[in-house]
């Protein structure tokens, strides 16, 4: 089990909670008064089915982080060099990403955007972890399974062009 997987979880929870309210609001508010079988929004959310929507809001908050988080391997045939990690952030700069840190064994690149940012609930980390072999790249789903891709396929040009000089 991933080590933030809780907090991605209770997080997830609270998002998806917020945007069902948000929804509710805007389904409400745009009703024409006169069309409205309530008087308030809080009778509006008192009769639909808060209880069911925030239970299934909670079970996939659970589920979420178990699917949408990965990590991902990129092989390579040779140790990672200095050229290897300018190249990596590169890959990731022109995902719009920026390099956050680099503890000597880890990258870790965030979104550049803010609205990016908070639409993933601050859980939005990418860490590629370059003192093992094969090279793992973890964070959100799409992002990481994207850009592992990426450095994979520069490692792969490299290995290839490294083997035939």
């Amino acid at each position: 089990m991933p080590k933030r997987y809780f907090i991605r979880a209770i997080k997830g929870i609270a998002y998806f909670f917020v945007l069902l309210i948000l929804m509710l609001a805007i389904i409400y508010f745009i009703t024409p008064a006169q069309e409205r079988q309530v008087q308030s929004f809080t009778e509006f959310l008192q009769r639909s089915s808060l209880l069911k929507m925030a239970l299934f809001l909670a079970v996939f908050g659970l589920i979420y982080p178990a699917m949408g988080y990965v990590t991902q391997k990129a092989p390579r045939s040779r140790p990672f060099s200095e050229s290897d990690k300018e190249a990596v952030v590169k890959i990731f700069t022109n995902a719009r990403f920026v390099l956050v840190n680099d503890d000597g064994a880890t990258l870790t690149f965030r979104p550049a955007n803010p609205i990016a940012r908070i639409t993933r609930v601050f859980e939005d980390a990418i860490t590629v972890d370059y003192a093992s072999n094969p090279l793992a790249v973890e964070g959100l789903r799409r992002d990481a399974t994207r850009l592992s891709k990426a450095v994979e396929r520069y490692l792969r040009e490299t290995d290839e062009n490294v083997t035939t000089v």
